[in-house]
């Protein structure tokens, strides 16, 4: 599936008179989902034509991942949306599984090949870490072309 749940964090100051602590509230802003010409936030579409580019820094975030002793919620991973107007967009979105990430391949490839998607950051994103498999990859892309 392409669609993830997408989320807004804000701090709240809290304890006396705010000093002592910052608490992180998040809530819903609604889906995203990653289509091959187009992404669509929140019930926007924003067309592959408007984007400069598409980063994935933060994406091993999954349901039920033990942090620490804390089991995590799934949804601190991070997408950032370069527009062509020069603003910068940034969404935490959910994932329910460790690798749900790499459903979006497809999509992850389509935007590489439109010079949208840097090619390190898509090796990381699919899990890519031994020299051959990143050349075979690489390969693979090239001959599809």
């Amino acid at each position: 599936m392409n669609t993830f749940k997408i989320y807004e964090y804000t701090e709240k100051a809290s304890g006396l008179f705010g000093f002592l602590r910052r608490k992180g509230q998040k809530s819903l802003l609604g889906e995203i989902v990653f289509h091959n010409d187009k992404i669509v936030v929140a019930g926007r579409d924003i067309l592959l034509s408007d984007l400069q580019q598409i980063r994935i820094p933060v994406f091993h975030d999954y349901h039920g991942r033990n942090d620490r002793g804390n089991i995590s919620q799934g949804n601190k991973n991070v997408v950032e949306l370069l527009l062509a107007n020069a603003n910068k967009e940034t969404y935490y979105f959910a994932l329910n599984e460790r690798y749900e990430i790499r459903s979006i391949k497809r999509q992850l490839i389509t935007y590489h090949k439109a010079g949208k998607f840097d090619f390190d950051n898509l090796t990381l994103v699919l899990g890519l870490e031994d020299y051959n498999a990143v050349l075979n990859f690489k390969r693979s892309l090239t001959d599809n072309i």
